[in-house]
């Protein structure tokens, strides 16, 4: 008889089993205090531990440049920096602003500094919180109440903050200092607005129940701040994906959800369309796209030269194909400027979610274009109005990272790259290229890792670069390692002299935790000749005499690289977090960037398109045996594998393809159906991984890969422990996904258990204590062989309600 064991709870609730689990007699217990040590170096305690570990500077028109850090209360403090004089000067403590704002009935720990301004007798500072607006002028400390609030956190403010945009009823509302709010764009409807977060954001469920106020998603405004443009989507025509609350905290009666969903192959996907406004004359012009083509949404609008704005448009068929588009914002029409095409995937940066390493370059008929043309990735100059590269200006065997800003004045393109001497590909350093003829020059390039602001992406706010100073003349770099903490400096921008440290992290509280840095290694990929690196985090007390079991911590995806190089990333990862802390237990974790990571080369990157994982997790393997050799102590007989998201398919699909190798598994949220992912040009799997493919049903079958790479096609080979995890309100990978792998291995009669989170979303690897202590339990039952103790986790920072 087939038994499930299933492992449930609710927000924290006690665990349940189905069958009980005896543990061998000889089986030795861990202690409370191990689990305490381990949860003392987990990422989410960690996150706010390392204080100013990095800044994000504000530039003045006069040269100078503030900032915000933490004093070790963790108090905010405003820093202004003069390059000129070399003065780094904190302009006031917490009890300083708390005096100037008493007489008004308020005080510093509600407000926040949205805006400085250089004026003649000083700085004028914009503060404000949910309900106040304050202005303080600095130094002399006299605030006031501003009568009109300004711009609110859920506007877009102008370039000159003198108006701002908001979605109301599905359209775009403009608010002018001094004048009443009207309508902007006409037209909006539900599912089909403009400026509204669409479902497929993967946060519909929060935003139609009013918990996740946002911006005007993908809207830009012109640089004169007369037009406004943006692309609109459309998904009237996608079907209802429900999603089922269990249990509501209001009532003993499941709640349904429901958000618009386009799965893979479904004949209706979402559609899109780009428009602009003219805020003066009120016209608007919405811009039908051509037949077959989307636009690249991670990228956005890419910039403004008057009233010309760019954007980039892909077709996702074979071959694939983008524009540089011009749209005109007086009349609407669209032009494309030049096309590239690929066999595989076509992007503006070598992480597919960076901003765009695209530089629009007003009043030069130019741009600095972003292509893999050559295999690599690197810098163009190309001419606006015909499309022609005027020249290449980077090249070689490496790749640019990230465009950090243009100097036009000066000639320069600043970026980031990695191995341009070689070593570590994943280790940052800085460089400019010169405008001209293509001269490159180092900035900071002394094998350590240079951080600068590069903005975030078009579906993470789609903020500019603020790096480099307006002038040109000055850059904000954090230098760091895995042994070496951040140390953020002032740099000249030719030649990369330092000008002044404005800020060293604090770490005094990450190292009373008891964190260690991990080691960073070079291998090969399962080929025998691709470099891939690796960063492996020791248990306390490793020998090369001993035998300690490994846990391969994974993600997997193609967008993203895992293994940390610099402190801050390794005290405290994006994903998958508890690496330190399963150190700390007693086990080897490893982390390993193999082929079909992005970051690298196109061919490196593609390795995983039509593959998914798979060349992944041979990589994986391999590396593993190496590290094998060179680390004694690693037990290569008892290796498991986590990973959450991405990575909860690739630790799931790790053990259903190398059963032999890999005996525990833990795999949260994972992705294991394609079939039930998201599709479509503009965010689906299909366009990430294979292609878009024409409308089936699932009766009809999927077409290779996606039938290939679902995981309840190998249900069969299970062998070891697996735990499946899922969070019942999980927008990026539904919990279907898991019960549907969960129903494929009750059908080929494997073991296997399953977690289930109630009211979770998808940040349950972050902020569950249940998801933590049992992935926790889990490893110290089966792979190490000893009993858990009987305790329970603190909550953890950012945990749900």
């Amino acid at each position: 008889m087939h038994i499930t064991r299933t492992l449930a709870s609710g927000m924290h609730a006690a665990l349940l089993a189905c069958a009980a689990f005896f543990p061998p007699a000889s089986a030795q217990s861990l202690e409370a205090a191990d689990y305490q040590r381990a949860e003392r170096v987990h990422d989410s305690h960690l996150r706010k531990a390392l204080r100013n570990a990095t800044i994000v500077p504000n530039w003045l028109a006069d040269g100078r440049l503030w900032y915000e850090r933490e004093d070790a209360h963790g108090r905010r403090q405003v820093v202004l920096v003069d390059p000129e004089r070399g003065t780094r000067d904190i302009m006031f403590e917490p009890a300083t602003l708390d005096r100037a704002l008493e007489p008004l009935g308020t005080s510093g720990p509600q407000l926040r500094v949205v805006g400085i301004q250089a004026e003649a007798e000083g700085l004028r500072l914009q503060l404000r919180s949910n309900d106040a607006a304050i202005t303080c002028q600095w130094p002399r400390w006299q605030c006031a109440r501003m009568e009109e609030a300004g711009a609110p956190p859920d506007a877009l403010p102008s370039p000159a903050g003198d108006a701002w945009l908001q979605v109301r009823d599905n359209n775009l509302w403009l608010q002018r200092r001094g004048s009443a709010a009207r309508a902007l764009t006409q037209g909006g409807v539900a599912s089909h607005g403009y400026g509204v977060l669409p479902d497929f954001s993967l946060r519909g469920i929060p935003r139609r129940h009013g918990s996740l106020p946002a911006r005007p998603f993908a809207t830009s405004w012109s640089a004169d701040g007369r037009y406004i443009a943006g692309i609109r989507y459309d998904e009237r025509a996608l079907l209802d994906y429900p999603y089922l609350e269990s249990t509501p905290v209001d009532s003993a009666r499941p709640r349904v959800h429901t958000v618009k969903l386009g799965l893979l192959a479904d004949a209706q996907q979402v559609r899109d369309s780009l428009y602009v406004v003219d805020t003066h004359r009120g016209t608007q012009h919405d811009i039908a796209l051509p037949d077959g083509w989307n636009t690249l949404g991670e990228a956005g609008v890419l910039g403004w030269d008057g009233d010309r704005l760019y954007a980039a448009i892909v077709h996702a068929g074979v071959p694939r194909r983008l524009r540089l588009v011009e749209i005109n914002a007086a009349t609407g029409a669209l032009r494309t400027v030049l096309e590239e095409a690929s066999d595989t995937r076509l992007q503006l940066n070598v992480y597919a979610y960076n901003r765009a390493a695209v530089a629009i370059l007003p009043g030069q008929d130019a741009a600095v274009w972003f292509s893999q043309r050559d295999g690599q990735g690197h810098l163009y100059r190309v001419r606006l109005s015909d499309g022609k590269v005027m020249r290449q200006l980077t090249r070689g065997p490496w790749v640019v990272r990230d465009l950090l800003g243009v100097d036009t004045r000066g000639g320069w393109a600043y970026f980031s790259a990695g191995g341009v001497e070689s070593g570590d590909p994943y280790v940052r350093s800085l460089y400019r290229a010169s405008l001209r003829d293509g001269v490159i020059q180092p900035v900071a390039a002394d094998g350590m890792d240079h951080q600068a602001d590069a903005g975030t992406g078009a579906l993470f706010g789609g903020r500019p670069p603020q790096a480099l100073s307006p002038r040109g003349d000055y850059l904000v770099d954090t230098v760091s390692s895995l042994g070496q903490p951040p140390r953020t400096v002032l740099r000249a921008s030719d030649g990369g002299r330092e000008v002044m440290v404005l800020e060293e992290a604090d770490t005094r509280a990450v190292v009373a935790a008891g964190w260690r840095p991990p080691r960073r290694e070079r291998l090969l990929a399962a080929d025998g000749r691709t470099p891939v690196f690796a960063t492996v985090y020791l248990p306390p007390g490793y020998r090369d005499d001993g035998r300690f079991p490994v846990i391969d911590a994974m993600y997997g995806g193609s967008f993203i690289s895992n293994a940390p190089v610099t402190y801050a990333e390794a005290v405290s990862a994006a994903n998958p977090v508890s690496r330190a802390s399963l150190a700390e237990l007693g086990f080897v974790v490893v982390s390993i960037d193999a082929r079909g990571t992005g970051g690298r080369d196109k061919a490196f990157h593609d390795s995983s398109f039509l593959n998914g994982a798979d060349v992944q997790l041979d990589d994986h393997v391999a590396a593993l045996q190496q590290l094998g050799q060179r680390y004694r102590g690693m037990d290569l007989q008892r290796v498991g594998i986590y990973g959450h998201s991405f990575g909860g398919y690739s630790a799931a699909r790790a053990l259903l393809r190398y059963p032999a190798f890999y005996k525990v598994g833990v795999a949260s949220a994972g992705s294991h159906r394609f079939q039930g992912m998201y599709g479509g040009a503009i965010h689906g799997m299909d366009r990430l991984f294979g292609g878009v493919l024409p409308p089936a049903t699932l009766d009809d079958g999927l077409p290779a890969p996606f039938a290939g790479l679902d995981n309840a096609a190998l249900a069969g080979n299970l062998r070891g422990h697996l735990l499946l995890v899922y969070g019942e309100l999980d927008e990026n990978a539904p919990p279907a996904l898991t019960l549907q792998l969960a129903a494929a291995l009750n059908q080929a009669q494997r073991d296997y258990d399953l977690l289930y989170l109630a009211r979770q979303d998808h940040e349950l690897f972050r902020n569950d204590a249940t998801y933590t202590h049992r992935m926790w339990d889990y490893f110290v039952r089966h792979l190490m062989g000893q009993q858990p103790p009987d305790t329970m986790l603190s909550p953890l920072p950012g945990g749900p309600r």
